[in-house]
């Protein structure tokens, strides 16, 4: 019986004991002087950033902040007043944490007492250094003009292949976190390790994340996942390799993660913003995957996701262009769905505009050759001075229709089209659907020559 009774105090012991590690604590304090209310501990999932924390300024200081997290291997959090107008932070191992600064210029605070924050920031230091370095040796062998300075570059490459990996390996005892942040930023050179590629391209295409270890759980919640993946998104992008090899390579490295992890997610929000910036069609089919994949698991960042896609696919070959009102000279509003029936080129100019001036003679020669045949164009004017607009109009003798409401970059037209650059057109079919912008010169004639001359 005693046996039994010793057996059960050693297990409430442990229990109690257990119980007391997962409620030991790490507090965090803030002192930052020019906070206006409350600050805030968020947490980022590769779309939306989340509160995990919001606290008042104590009661006896009223610049001192004070957080506190259970204790647990280093996170990544950000503090400040709002999402953007935070400090990235590593924060959940170290007790006495002390973040100093002003939160007018929150990112540049000083993080004191914790040994993690301090190697983070010589780590990135580093990496810096190293990318900086690769891309002056890049150029220097690209440019070399003769076997030796061929033969030289290759070796100041290697050099700093070097460096790059001897930091890899210095870490991956020593801190495991800090590994990962230099594992996925680590790309040694194509000159140096081109066996089984035939170009560049493929090597990067293939071998950018070589160093990662896609099934540890450690890049869960990472930040670096989702920048790097949306470098190299933005650069399959922007080569001029077809779509399909494009979603190619992106599905290859998004299948090397486990299906729906917090990294995987990380990645795949990473992909949606890379390519978004490059205005490609492939962003909506991620983010469709996005949202079927993570409803449940993160319904806030889903949330933002439709969102967005909503918007995007509002401008998006094969939408609907939406609809408008404005002014013509003559002061009469004038609606784009009242032009139905016919193809319509929307004209995004303004008079102070000089590539719009100079695109205009190829305009008027377009309308010229087909407004009898079914086109139409409505150009829609970022000026503010009325009579330099209509000067401009008969000075190019523009005799299609006009609006403007006279608001320069403000134009109504212009913010719902979200034009951030003018010239910018959009040609919508007879049903109002829009069915290729950006076309000038070449490009426009061809496509009307497609649509009209059947």
């Amino acid at each position: 019986m005693k046996s039994f009774q010793y057996i059960f105090l050693m297990l409430s012991l442990l229990a109690a004991s257990f119980v007391a590690q997962a409620q030991e604590k790490v507090k965090i304090r803030c002192e930052l002087n020019g906070c206006q209310g409350s600050l805030a501990l968020f947490t980022f999932d590769g779309v939306t950033f989340q509160e995990a924390q919001r606290v008042m300024a104590t009661p006896t200081n009223g610049n001192v902040y004070e957080f506190s997290l259970n204790k647990s291997e280093p996170k990544f959090y950000y503090v400040g007043p709002f999402a953007n107008n935070a400090r990235p932070i590593l924060l959940g191992s170290e007790t006495g944490v002390v973040i100093k600064g002003d939160c007018g210029n929150i990112r540049q605070a000083s993080v004191i007492g914790s040994a993690i924050n301090m190697d983070y920031e010589k780590v990135k230091v580093r990496i810096t250094n190293h990318n900086t370095q690769h891309g002056m040796g890049l150029r220097e062998w690209a440019m070399a003009k003769d076997d030796a300075a061929k033969k030289a570059g290759v070796e100041g490459l290697k050099a700093i292949d070097d460096k790059k990996l001897a930091l890899l390996d210095s870490l991956k005892k020593a801190n495991p976190l800090l590994a990962r942040v230099v594992a996925i930023n680590t790309y040694v050179s194509y000159p140096n390790n081109s066996t089984g590629y035939n170009d560049e391209l493929s090597y990067f295409a293939n071998e950018f994340f070589h160093f990662v270890d896609f099934k540890d759980a450690g890049y869960n919640g990472m930040p670096w996942v989702y920048e790097n993946f949306s470098a190299y998104a933005q650069t399959l992008g922007g080569v001029g390799i077809p779509p399909t090899e494009i979603k190619k390579y992106l599905d290859q490295m998004l299948a090397k993660f486990p299906e729906g992890s917090g990294a995987q997610q990380m990645a795949m929000a990473g992909v949606m913003a890379g390519l978004q910036k490059r205005k490609s069609a492939g962003y909506m089919e991620y983010a469709q995957r996005f949202i079927k994949t993570y409803a449940e698991k993160s319904p806030k960042a889903v949330a933002a996701v439709q969102e967005e896609l909503n918007r995007a696919m509002r401008l998006m070959t094969g939408a609907v262009a939406p609809d408008f009102a404005q002014a013509t000279p003559e002061g009469k509003d004038l609606k784009l769905s009242d032009m139905r029936g016919k193809y319509v080129l929307i004209d995004f100019w303004a008079s102070w505009c000089g590539p719009c001036r100079q695109e205009n003679p190829n305009v008027v020669r377009m309308y010229e050759q087909y407004k009898d045949k079914g086109f139409d164009i409505l150009s829609v004017s970022l000026d503010s001075a009325r009579d330099r607009w209509l000067q401009a109009i008969e000075a190019d003798k523009l005799t299609w229709k006009h609006v403007s409401d006279l608001k320069g970059w403000s134009n109504e037209v212009a913010q719902m089209y979200e034009v951030s650059g003018i010239p910018k057109t959009f040609l919508i079919d007879p049903q109002g659907k829009i069915i290729a912008t950006d076309l000038r010169g070449p490009s426009l004639e061809a496509k009307l020559k497609e649509l009209l001359e059947r």
